[in-house]
């Protein structure tokens, strides 16, 4: 590991391990250990490059740059991940959310422009990032979030009190949409958004490190073909999405024809499949209505 002791050679020197390891943001990760660990930012990397790093301090930022050269993410290290501009706690009972999963936030903010959701559920909720994320935008809402984890549904818990919405955030143990309808038969939602496990079990070991190691199996594994999550929920809706409601799921890059064929199979209109920024199909948009 590197010797250096002022910021700019700190910093340089994790980029060029990082680079060596084959990380594919080695900048960025280089500047976020040590804005986590220091006072230092950004702007003070290039307008203070001199500053003096202590011993104590490089020891934890070298401690943290092992982590992640073994192939630990840095939202594993620290805990935490930023999702929608808000601070999300995580376990290894949750999934660490992921920048394209944002899309569905994006979404719901263009599919109610103007009239807006009222009660929103979300299935599959681990972190709490996309319900929490959800109620943020829509501060009139209340929402319910259903995940098989009882330690998810401690962390989903926590973040909704962390971000402020605990009193209109409900979370509750159990299985899709039967969790939802055991407690309560005639309930019915304005949207109903989920990252549901959809990656196939016989990719799984094919995966990054970084997911394999440190993702809920519980969060990942689809089944063999990956669609198992959508044949258990999408049957479901008919009774818990309201008529004119939406639906928003999201999908496998090489999903969305087998995702819109079970959406219309259980009778219901197909707005259209979003892509993210790789232009990849990312996100399944559906409503109530006749196929």
């Amino acid at each position: 590991m590197c010797a250096a002791n002022t910021l700019k050679a700190l910093y340089r020197d994790l980029i060029k391990q990082f680079e060596a390891a084959g990380i594919d943001t080695p900048d960025l990760d280089a500047r976020f250990i040590i804005e986590e660990r220091t006072i230092f930012d950004w702007s003070d990397i290039v307008t203070r490059p001199d500053s003096p790093i202590d011993d104590s301090t490089k020891d934890l930022i070298l401690s943290d740059a092992k982590c992640r050269l073994d192939g630990v993410p840095l939202s594993r290290i620290y805990g935490q991940r930023e999702f929608w501009g808000l601070n999300f706690s995580l376990s290894e009972d949750t999934l660490d959310p992921r920048p394209d999963t944002e899309l569905i936030i994006d979404l719901a903010l263009q599919r109610f422009s103007s009239e807006k959701p009222l009660r929103i559920l979300d299935l599959g909720t681990g972190s709490g990032c996309i319900l929490v994320s959800l109620l943020s935008e829509f501060p009139n809402a209340t929402g319910y979030g259903v995940d098989l984890s009882f330690g998810a549904i401690k962390m989903a818990k926590h973040n909704a009190h962390e971000n402020n919405c605990e009193n209109r955030a409900h979370f509750i143990c159990g299985s899709w949409g039967d969790a939802i309808m055991a407690q309560n038969p005639a309930q019915s939602f304005d949207l109903i958004a989920s990252n549901p496990p959809y990656i196939s079990n016989r990719v799984i070991p094919t995966l990054s490190r970084d997911v394999q190691n440190h993702d809920p199996i519980l969060g990942l594994d689809g089944g063999d073909d990956g669609l198992e999550a959508y044949k258990k929920i999408f049957p479901q809706l008919k009774l818990l999405l309201r008529k004119g409601g939406t639906g928003l799921f999201e999908i496998g890059y090489d999903q969305q024809i087998d995702v819109m064929r079970l959406a219309e199979d259980a009778g219901f209109a197909l707005r259209t499949v979003h892509q993210d920024l790789a232009r990849n199909p990312r996100v399944v948009e559906i409503s109530c209505g006749d196929k």
